[in-house]
């Protein structure tokens, strides 16, 4: 069954690897101001770091979770994306500001369960209003956001391992997210906080986040295919401010003629406390490859 699983995946995103052609040679990736306010603007003005697990994205990951006596392989999926609405001038000559929707759904499959049937064991529900700013290398993101977290029914019903033990508990909050960022050399810096403003579980409010992104402005092999690299940590005050580390490393496959379209295939590597759900107490890490898809 897992062979099955990872054989899918292979072929239902094979076409997006073989398909694409060549950028043309003066495509820009830096973006220019726009003059008027526009409707669903196709790109976005703010880019969090690749590495932040929570951010709205597809993907297919295979990844190997070492917990302290032992370890498995578990399949973790999103689907998600985030969506202008509205994009307007600003005050200068190079500012916009745009808002828009986001939503997501991440889950996590016990690929070695008992049962061989690849367990859910936990599924995070999110969606968010994004307010955007940039001004050249400059940009930021407020974002308010509404998580939902849930485990999964094979996962209450079964025998787990010991760690994993857990009484189900309704994780579910409301957050303030400030993000500001700044671009250089193709390089990006990114930092800010979290502050919950509601939760129906008692939960400390702060958190902060600081990330470095990298993608290659010369091509390798074609002008469509560029490595990207991105790290990313985080602390929050639930969890005693112990820093939670995420690197991605990979190539970004970009469309030829629509700059948000293409595919990053990347490896990964997670130290901290679980971004799952309820689980986020439970430190752990784990490492694998995967597929993510820009629309």
């Amino acid at each position: 069954m897992r062979n099955f699983f990872v054989g899918l995946c292979l072929l239902v995103f094979l076409p997006f690897i073989v398909g694409f052609g060549d950028v043309p040679p003066d495509k820009k990736i830096e973006q220019g101001a726009e003059k008027k306010t526009m409707l669903f603007p196709r790109d976005q003005l703010f880019y969090a770091p690749m590495a932040s697990p929570k951010e709205p994205r597809t993907h297919v990951t295979y990844l190997r979770l070492k917990l302290s006596d032992e370890s498995f392989n578990i399949g973790s999926v999103g689907f998600g994306d985030s969506f202008g609405l509205v994009r307007w001038p600003g005050w200068g000559e190079k500012d916009n500001w745009q808002i828009g929707i986001s939503g997501a759904v991440f889950a996590q499959f016990n690929l070695g369960a008992a049962s061989g049937s690849m367990d859910l064991i936990n599924a995070d529900y999110i969606i968010g209003i994004p307010l955007a700013y940039r001004n050249g290398p400059w940009s930021a993101r407020a974002r308010l956001y509404h998580q939902s977290s849930h485990l999964g029914d094979e996962f209450l019903l079964q025998p787990q391992k010991p760690e994993l033990k857990a009484t189900r508990i309704n994780l579910s909050f409301e957050t303030v997210e400030l993000l500001g960022a700044w671009e250089w050399e193709g390089f990006q810096f990114t930092a800010g906080p979290s502050y919950i403003i509601h939760t129906d579980t008692d939960l400390k409010p702060v958190s902060v986040q600081a990330g470095i992104d990298y993608q290659d402005r010369e091509p390798f092999f074609k002008s469509s295919m560029r490595l990207f690299f991105s790290a990313m940590c985080h602390a929050w005050e639930e969890t005693d401010w112990n820093p939670d580390y995420n690197v991605k490393v990979g190539v970004n496959i970009r469309g030829p003629y629509a700059e948000k379209r293409g595919i990053q295939i990347f490896g990964e590597y997670y130290y901290g406390n679980l971004p799952f759900g309820q689980f986020y107490k439970l430190r752990a890490e784990y490492y694998g490859v995967g597929i993510n898809v820009s629309f």
